[in-house]
C-alpha cells in the first residue's frame, strides 16, 4: 500500500512514536495489509572490484537531504501488518538519516524488583492465613478483594482513558445485587456472585453512554455526581438495598464438612474462594486487554479520531470498557458479601470512590499489577502509621506521630509525596525498559 493512500492529515502509525502515550502496535492491528508491489527494492552490496551502483534516473530526480522539506529519510517508514504484532516486532529499530539507528519501541524485561515483589507477595499469601486470627484473616481477605475494585478504575481510566470518580457505586450495586440474588431469589452463591458482577456491568454500560459525548473533566464530574446521589437514592429502594438500615444476608457460604467446622476453617475457606476468584478475574482481564477489543480500547484512549478511521467502533469500545470496569468493581462488592453478610449504603460514601481512584493512580494506571501495588502500599503504610501512632513521650514529635494513627491522614500524605516522586505510579519502579 503506497504512502499516498494513507488517510490525511492524520499521522501514520509510528510517525510519532517518541511522543509519550503513542502506541504503534495498537494501530498496527487496524492497518490494512502491506502491498508487496509498493515495497522498495532490496539493494545488494557491489562485488569486489566493481564500482558502486549509481543512482537511477528516477532516484536522481528526487530531492535529497534538506532539499526535500518534510520528506522522510530513507527507510524511516514503519512497516505495519494486519493482526497482532509479533513478539519480535517489539523494539523494532528503524534506519534513520545518515545510517543512524532510531528506536521506535522499547522492550520490556522483568527487573529484580519485580521478582522480589512477586516472591514477597507469594510468601505473604501463603503465610498470612496460617499466622492470622479469624478477624485478621477476614480483614486481609477484604484487602485482596479490594484489588478488583481498583482494577476496575484502572480499566476505565488507565486503559480506556475515561476518568471515573464513581466506581464505589458499582461496588455497592454488586453487593446489593448479590445479596438480593442469594436471599430473595434463593440462587446458589456462585450464581449470586456472578449476578452481582453482571448487574453492575449493565449499570456501568448505561453510565458509559455519556462518555460518547463528553470526556475528560466533564465525565469525571458526571461519575462523581453519580456517587453523590447514590446514597439518598438507595434509601428509597428498600426492596433492593434494605432502606436506611441496610440489608442483612441470611444465607451463609458454609464450607464442606471435610474442610472443618471452626470459625477459622470457615474464614480460610472464604479466603481461598476469594483468592481464586480474584486470580481468575485478573487472568481474564489480562486476556481482554491483550485481545483485539483491548487494543481497540487503548487505541480509542490514545486517539479516538484515528481509531475511528481505522474502523474501531467508538460506541461499542467505550460502552464495553465501562461495562468491564464496572463488572470488576461489582465482583468486589459481591465477594464482600461473602466475607461480611451485610450491605448498607452507608458503607459506600462518595469519598470511597475518590479513594479507589487515588489508589489506582498511586499504584500506576495502565497496569494490572499497578492495582495490586497501589492497594498493598496503602495498607502497608497504614499499618506503619498505626505502629508509630502508639509511640508516646516524645513531646511535640509524639503529638505529630499520633496523627499517623489516622488512616486517611497517612493515605493523604502518601498520595501527595509519591505523586511528586513517582508521577506515573509506583509500578514504574518495577517496569524497567531497555532501549536498543
Amino acid at each position: 500500500m503506497s504512502d499516498d493512500n494513507w488517510p490525511t492529515p492524520l499521522p501514520r502509525p509510528g510517525d510519532d512514536d517518541e511522543t509519550p502515550g503513542a502506541d504503534a502496535s495498537v494501530f498496527a492491528v487496524f492497518a490494512p495489509p502491506d502491498d508487496p508491489a509498493a515495497e522498495a527494492p532490496v539493494r545488494t552490496p557491489p562485488e569486489a572490484g566493481e564500482p558502486a551502483e549509481t543512482a537511477t534516473s528516477a532516484e536522481a530526480d528526487e530531492p535529497s537531504g534538506s532539499e526535500a522539506l518534510g520528506a522522510e529519510p530513507a527507510g524511516a517508514a514503519l512497516s505495519v501488518r494486519s493482526g497482532p504484532p509479533a513478539a519480535s516486532d517489539v523494539g523494532t529499530a528503524v534506519l534513520g538519516a545518515g545510517g543512524a539507528d532510531r528506536v521506535v519501541g522499547s522492550r520490556r524485561r522483568i527487573g529484580p524488583l519485580s521478582w522480589i515483589g512477586a516472591v514477597l507477595l507469594g510468601v505473604w499469601l501463603v503465610a498470612m492465613p496460617l499466622t492470622s486470627s479469624v478477624t485478621e484473616l477476614r480483614q486481609n481477605t477484604q484487602i485482596i478483594v479490594m484489588v478488583l475494585a481498583v482494577l476496575g478504575v484502572n480499566i476505565a481510566t488507565g486503559y480506556g482513558g475515561m476518568i471515573s470518580l464513581g466506581h464505589g457505586v458499582f461496588v455497592a450495586v454488586g453487593a446489593f445485587a448479590a445479596a438480593y440474588a442469594v436471599d430473595d431469589l434463593a440462587l446458589p452463591w456462585a450464581l449470586s456472585i456472578l449476578a452481582g458482577a453482571a448487574f453492575a456491568g449493565v449499570i456501568g454500560a448505561l453510565v458509559g453512554l455519556p462518555a460518547l459525548r463528553i470526556k475528560g473533566i466533564h465525565l469525571a464530574l458526571v461519575t462523581l455526581g453519580l456517587a453523590i446521589v447514590f446514597q439518598p437514592l438507595a434509601k428509597r429502594v428498600p426492596a433492593f438495598s434494605g432502606g436506611v438500615s441496610g440489608r442483612a444476608v441470611g444465607a451463609e457460604l458454609v464450607p464442606p464438612s471435610w474442610f472443618g467446622t471452626s470459625r477459622w476453617a470457615e474464614g480460610l475457606y472464604h479466603y481461598l474462594i476469594c483468592l481464586v476468584v480474584v486470580g481468575l478475574a485478573m487472568w481474564l482481564t489480562h486476556n481482554i486487554i491483550k485481545s483485539r477489543p483491548g487494543r481497540a480500547m487503548r487505541a480509542v484512549r490514545d486517539n479516538d479520531t484515528a481509531a475511528a478511521v481505522y474502523g474501531v467502533n467508538l460506541v461499542a469500545s467505550r460502552v464495553s470498557t465501562f461495562a468491564v470496569s464496572a463488572s470488576l468493581a461489582g465482583l468486589a462488592g459481591a465477594l464482600g458479601i461473602v466475607l461480611v453478610p451485610f450491605a448498607s449504603q452507608e458503607s459506600y460514601p462518595f469519598q470511597e470512590s475518590l479513594v479507589l481512584y487515588a489508589t489506582a493512580v498511586l499504584g500506576g494506571l495502565g497496569s494490572l499489577w499497578g492495582s495490586v501495588l497501589g492497594v498493598a502500599i496503602r495498607e502497608v503504610f497504614s499499618r506503619i502509621g498505626e505502629l508509630l501512632g502508639d509511640v508516646s513521650g516524645l513531646g511535640p514529635l509524639g503529638e505529630f506521630l499520633r496523627l499517623l494513627d489516622e488512616e486517611q491522614f497517612v493515605f493523604g500524605v502518601l498520595l501527595v509525596a509519591l505523586t511528586f516522586v513517582f508521577p506515573r505510579g509506583l509500578i514504574g519502579m518495577f517496569n524497567r525498559r531497555r532501549d536498543d
